[in-house]
């Protein structure tokens, strides 16, 4: 894989390559934009381009020529090409330790190495924590083992806490020469205005449905769905297939009527977060069944009565927000939108 299969950020993409091919990549990066865009995937590919050797498998370089290839400043390009490139080859021993996530160089930083490094599940991980941070903080001043820059993916980085954003900060202001941090964020504002201060931003707009629809495809979804979940994806690859398992879910259920909306209901996930998180979703799903509804009506009394339900849905959407039972919240706007046929499949 390379830069060339990620789609719809051909902009930011060709701003990455501009950063590679200069040889001058800022120590510390901020991968920005709505959740779901391809932002991680770029992170990893931009640590391919960077640390890729451009050698074949079957004639690796020696240890010791890595070695020597290590920069003596963080702008330093690459050596081991002859001529500066701006993208991974894909092939070479680099790029494929870095796809299995196995490069001793290059690491990820997420809700999953928290878990692990807690023995919780990584589903529970709702903030990285400190100790996170503490955790890889011996190998950001240690020598790179085999490749020129030592890189690290902080994903979802804005859910480090303010203690781990103060000891992220501290790093940040004195990186290390060859050493290079992606901050990949879905929420910009909660970072600490000084961490952005100090990160060159990158940002990623939302994908066009047509490239949701396209990535969606290469992963086995047929043409129509992917194309229905496309235009309801709001830009996010991830959001796409969150609607698709609500909708596969809602299928399963073979009640009907306010059962199968109880049913449906008492399916959401047992972690009271990832529950509010799922009925959030369901809301919005709602939310555009019932404004397609109401556009399809004629004026007068059920045009009313429509423009009400996405009210009374709005109102809902910000009750999930506060302290109130998701649940509830989620089971009284099902049954509301049901009175006027507007169900979840759209």
């Amino acid at each position: 894989m390379s830069f060339n299969d990620i789609l719809g950020h051909e902009g930011t993409i060709k701003k990455l390559k501009a950063l590679i091919a200069g040889g001058r990549v800022p120590p510390a990066l901020l991968f920005c934009g709505v959740e779901g865009a391809g932002k991680f995937l770029a992170a990893k590919e931009f640590a391919k381009a960077l640390n890729c050797t451009h050698t074949p498998p079957e004639n690796p370089r020696s240890e010791s020529d890595l070695f020597g290839t290590l920069p003596g400043a963080p702008l330093q390009p690459s050596a081991l090409s002859l001529q500066p490139v701006d993208d991974s080859c894909g092939l070479c021993v680099s790029c494929s330790q870095i796809g299995k996530g196995v490069h001793p160089d290059v690491r990820v930083i997420d809700s999953e190495f928290q878990g692990l490094l807690l023995d919780e599940d990584a589903q529970k991980q709702k903030t990285l924590r400190i100790d996170t941070v503490r955790e890889f903080m011996p190998y950001v001043y240690r020598k790179a083992a085999l490749s020129p820059w030592k890189i690290f993916i902080i994903n979802d980085a804005h859910t480090l806490n303010i203690n781990a954003q103060n000891a992220m900060l501290k790093i940040l202001e004195e990186p290390p020469a060859g050493t290079i941090f992606i901050l990949v964020a879905a929420k910009k504002n909660l970072l600490l205005q000084t961490i952005i201060s100090r990160s060159y931003a990158v940002e990623f707009r939302r994908l066009s449905p047509a490239a949701v629809k396209e990535l969606l495809e290469r992963s086995g979804i047929a043409p129509d769905e992917a194309s229905a979940l496309g235009e309801l994806s709001g830009g996010s690859v991830k959001r796409s297939r969150d609607i698709k398992k609500v909708r596969d879910r809602m299928a399963a259920i073979t009640a009907a009527g306010p059962q199968k909306i109880f049913k449906l209901v008492s399916s959401l996930p047992r972690e009271p977060y990832l529950a509010r998180e799922e009925a959030k979703l369901m809301l919005d799903m709602l939310l555009v069944s019932a404004r397609k509804a109401w556009l399809a009506v004629p004026s007068g009394g059920q045009a009313r009565a429509h423009a009400a339900l996405v009210r009374k849905l709005l109102e809902y959407r910000r009750f999930l927000n506060q302290n109130v039972s998701h649940g509830l919240v989620l089971e009284a706007a099902l049954l509301e939108s049901d009175k006027l046929s507007v169900s979840l499949r759209y």
